[in-house]
């Protein structure tokens, strides 16, 4: 079994994962880049350029390989530009000499680029890209992708996994404990704000508001039915995909403890968990006023960690058989299955739930009415 695990450049992560029963490559990024990365803000990640490539010894001499985000969604037409591009291309000469295996990307330009320039690099393709079709990933296979990791959201559609997995040649990955909305309104949006928050020349030095992440949770907590709907993979599940000729498997949450990222590593190594599966998913804690610098914020505050849930594992035995008949793209609306098991596996403290939604409505309206910024709303300045 083939392992992708994110780090949050903590040492103490390294032996642990090399002594799993599985094949584990490490994933990281350093806080800000020349290209970004679009699935965790900077504010989660504390490393710098000098301690980078003494991490990545130590993986390789624990015999881990190392991948590379470079996942923004964006570069804000920054790669056109001449001298961006020369520091552009200077930084990935900084990730060749520190080690590095392979890079994770999502433009399309930068496949045909690494692969041109940088060809003993290996290039892993982003879930953001949403390679959610045949024919997607075949053309971004022809640009030279060595490995392709799907949309999230297609990990419950066997028919289509089973028609990719036939169109290409190239690895296929799947990403296995996100708890982001199935079809989610705000995924684009979200991984650019982030792209654009890490990328080091941010002309806000990196700030951004998780409004996101603020809604998203707010949409799961009103109906619960929506854990359930997203598209994560329970550990004992995991060879259902293998035999559909999935080749490597990702748990996500580079911003999270190093005992919750080793923990979720495990599970899925030994393919079997005993308690809630909430415990090893990337849970994101909300947040107001982020930012990668000393730029001050008018909120700049933690609403604190979502209300936990008890997701009975063992209870979902037998859950996903049901999606490898139902067409979920279409039949959703008139579909109740997820509700059903949200109500048979869920526990939570109503109260509590009750008080987070509040918390995060009134942030929200903050944003929404504009009350976050220092002018007031329907005042505009006028530029000349």
């Amino acid at each position: 079994m083939k392992l992708l695990v994110p780090t949050n450049w903590d040492p103490d992560l390294i032996l642990p994962l090399s002594r799993l029963e599985a094949d584990v490559q490490l994933y990281g990024v350093l806080p800000t880049s020349m290209i970004g990365s679009g699935g965790r803000g900077p504010d989660n990640i504390h490393m710098v350029e000098n301690q980078a490539e003494g991490y990545i010894e130590q993986a390789h001499s624990a015999g881990l390989k190392f991948d590379y985000i470079l996942n923004a969604p964006s570069m804000g037409n920054m790669e056109w530009d001449e001298n961006t591009h020369q520091e552009l291309l200077e930084h990935l000469r900084w990730i060749t000499s520190i080690g590095v295996d392979s890079v994770t990307v999502t433009i399309p330009y930068l496949i045909e680029l690494i692969k041109r320039q940088f060809p003993h690099l290996k290039v892993r393709v982003s879930t953001i890209a949403h390679v959610n079709s045949v024919a997607r990933a075949k053309l971004v296979e022809s640009l030279g992708a060595d490995s392709i990791t799907l949309d999230i959201n297609v990990n419950r559609d066997f028919t289509l996994l089973k028609a990719i997995r036939s169109a290409v040649n190239c690895e296929l990955t799947i990403l296995l404990n996100n708890l982001c909305l199935y079809q989610c309104p705000y995924e684009y949006y979200h991984h650019d704000t982030l792209g654009h928050a890490s990328q080091s020349y941010n002309p806000i030095n990196g700030y951004y508001e998780d409004y996101c992440v603020l809604r998203c949770t707010l949409d799961r907590l009103y109906d619960i039915s929506q854990i359930i709907k997203c598209r994560w993979v329970r550990p004992e599940d995991i060879h259902v995909y293998e035999e559909i000729g999935i080749d490597v498997f990702k748990t996500s949450g580079r911003s999270m403890s190093a005992e919750r990222i080793l923990n979720a590593a495990t599970a899925y190594s030994l393919r079997h968990y005993q308690g809630s599966l909430y415990d090893i998913w990337n849970v994101i804690t909300p947040k107001i006023g982020v930012s990668n610098s000393d730029l001050p914020s008018v909120q700049n505050k933690v609403i604190g960690p979502p209300p936990r849930f008890y997701i009975d594992n063992q209870a979902l035995e037998g859950f996903i058989d049901f999606f490898k008949k139902q067409n979920c793209l279409s039949g959703c609306s008139h579909c109740d299955y997820c509700q059903r098991i949200a109500n048979k596996v869920i526990q939570f403290d109503r109260d509590e739930v009750d008080e987070y939604i509040a918390m995060l409505t009134a942030s929200l309206d903050n944003l929404s009415s504009s009350r976050m910024f220092k002018v007031k709303a329907g005042v505009r300045k006028h530029l000349h």
